[in-house]
């Protein structure tokens, strides 16, 4: 149901580099985005090469709605799974963002 994200537009990172990341965490640099119409919105990532994420669980959803307009490199969990309302329309995949760093 989800596709892959490109290569390209994400990095693997190497856990016995950074014990304190999950292995298999990527990084995709983008920005928040907010889909749908009132009151069934939902927050995505949109990343520089224009692949639309799904976040999940709806609690980081809450977080990230504040950083809109921001661009974020943010390190992330790609699910192998669709999950939550998101994943039914964004289809580069769901993610769980693990830690984020605003860039601009």
């Amino acid at each position: 149901m989800s596709e892959q994200a490109p290569k390209e537009s994400v990095e693997v990172i190497n856990s016995s580099t950074q014990p304190e990341i999950t292995e298999g965490a990527i990084k995709i640099t983008g920005r928040v985005q907010v889909f749908g119409n009132a009151p069934q919105t939902f927050i995505g990532i949109v990343s520089e090469d224009g692949t639309q994420y799904a976040v999940y669980p709806s609690a980081k959803e809450e977080e990230l709605r504040a950083l809109q307009g921001h661009l974020i490199e943010f390190t992330v969990m790609l699910l192998d799974e669709g999950r939550g309302y998101g994943s039914l329309f964004l289809m580069g995949g769901t993610v769980t963002p693990l830690s984020w760093e605003i860039l601009q």
